[in-house]
């Protein structure tokens, strides 16, 4: 049986739905510690949709084959960074549904991501994804796509930590207690300060009535 074309569109507002179902592919995607950079599971996902479909230097862009939803990918116009001149388009989101892969769609998006770059005579796509995503990079390096910066994650207390870890090693332990504690804790300290503020406050027991007695003349 000849496979049904891939077919891509701008998506509208009436697509909201579709394309909800579709983020629901993400949660199957990359490993634990990479989804709790970047979680899938967002309440209100079809209002973020909506805005974005309505953004000017966004595009979503919808794949169907067989008149049903195949795939999507979120395009938008930015800078690299805040002080570059230059634009691109980023290529994020890229989501392929279940049962149609290798079939096209993946570039079938990507076709569509070098048309709105042309449109909007942006000269270069970017396209980032997980580590542990191998097919995915194979398949933009097999696409012109190359490496160009690994950007890293951790969380604030993770490095504040490690922080006065490397401060403690560095200066010693006696130049670190008067200067480093001092330098790297103080933010913890407000973090616990905190965390008591919110803490229930226990029950009272009631006082002992306490007896009087009266002296007499």
């Amino acid at each position: 049986m000849p496979r049904s074309p891939v077919l891509t569109r701008t998506a509208s507002l009436a697509d909201v739905p579709s394309l909800a179902a579709l983020w629901g592919e993400l949660r199957q995607v990359g490993g634990r510690a990479e989804r709790a950079v970047n979680p899938v599971a967002i309440p209100d996902i079809e209002p973020r949709l909506a805005a974005t479909i309505q953004d000017s230097d966004c595009r979503i862009v919808l794949a169907t084959a067989g008149g049903l939803p195949a795939g999507m990918a979120v395009l938008r116009v930015a800078r690299p960074d805040p002080l570059s001149d230059s634009q691109v388009v980023q290529l994020v989101h890229v989501i392929v549904a279940d049962g149609h892969r290798r079939h096209g769609v993946g570039h079938a998006l990507v076709a569509a991501a070098v048309d709105f770059a042309d449109d909007r005579q942006v000269e270069h796509l970017t396209a980032g994804m997980y580590p542990s995503l191998r097919d995915a990079s194979r398949f933009y390096a097999r696409l012109g796509f190359a490496p160009v910066l690994v950007q890293r994650v951790a969380q604030v207390a993770a490095v504040r930590r490690r922080l006065g870890a490397d401060a403690y090693s560095r200066l010693g332990a006696d130049a670190y207690s008067r200067v480093g504690a001092d330098v790297y804790s103080r933010a913890d300290d407000v973090v616990r300060r905190r965390s008591r503020l919110r803490r229930p406050v226990p029950p009272q027991r009631p006082a002992a009535p306490v007896s009087q007695t009266v002296e007499g003349p």
